[in-house]
Formats: C-alpha cells, structure tokens, sequence
C-alpha cells in the first residue's frame, strides 16, 4: 500500500550566509530556516532548518511560501523534504486572467533563462571570492554585477 504524504506548507524565514562544506572543497551551502505554517508563531516546533546548495536556494526568497514535501530521511535520521515554491496563481486565485497563454509562455521561457544565467554568475562569483567574501550579500552584489555585464555584452 503506498504511503501517503502530505507537505507542509511553510515561510522562508532566513537564508544564511553560505559555508564550505566540510565534504567538498569548493561547494558552499546555504542554512535556511522554514517556518511551518500549521503550528503556532514562534514555536519551536514551526522552526525546520535545512542547509541547501546554492542552486536551490538562488531559487528562493526570504518570505516565499513553499511546501516541504516529506521525502524520507537522510543517513542521520533526520527528515529530508523535496521543497516546491508555491506560486502566486495558488494563493491568489481569485486575480482575474489578464494575460494570454503564449504571453506567459514567453514570459515564463525569458524568466527561466534569465534566472539560470543568474544562478550561473551566483556560482561563478561564490567561487571566484571563495574567502574573500564569505558573506551572502557580497556574493548577490557580485553575482548581479556579472549577470548585468552578461545580459549588456550581449544585448539579451
């Protein structure tokens, strides 16, 4: 009989600065607490704390609401969730339709491409500073240098 899951509904509530992993030299993670909106403000309890790679988390913002889909637990125990931004369409269904389908595919197409040239400058910048600038911010400043200086020399 399959198991039936169900996600958790929660809020990015921070994104730390990115740390080098003790297992690859070179790879940064990123600590990012949750907080589950099911239980009570505040409450230990609503507080997940998961460390993401730098791609997962380029894709999201402090006070995105995800779900954290139970997806079994890693060799120390602890759960491991697949994360799924919720998108606005979900928690504002009732704004009205004013764009037509093939508009939103090209939109849709542009932002996907647009934001995988941004995770690649984010990468290239993490490493290029490596100890340098260890701090989130300094990485996104850099990153969004790169990713403008692309986008003109270019024209895209």
């Amino acid at each position: 009989m399959a198991k039936v899951v169900t996600p958790l509904l929660c809020r990015v509530e921070a994104i730390g600065k990115p740390r080098e992993s003790s297992y690859e030299v070179g790879t940064y993670y990123y600590p990012t607490l949750f907080m589950d909106l099911s239980q009570p403000d505040g409450s230990d309890a609503a507080k997940i704390w998961k460390n993401l790679s730098g791609d997962e988390v380029s894709h999201l913002m402090r006070g995105d609401q995800v779900k954290l889909v139970p997806a079994g637990t890693d060799r120390n125990g602890k759960p491991k969730h697949n994360i799924l931004l919720v998108s606005n369409a979900e928690t504002d269904s009732d704004e009205p339709d004013l764009l037509e389908q093939d508009t939103k595919q090209a939109i849709a197409t542009y932002v996907q491409e647009m934001s995988k040239l941004y995770r690649y400058c984010w990468g290239q910048a993490a490493n290029q500073l490596g100890g340098m600038a260890t701090e989130e911010e300094s990485v996104r400043c850099a990153a969004s240098s790169l990713f403008i200086a692309a986008k003109q020399k270019f024209s895209i």
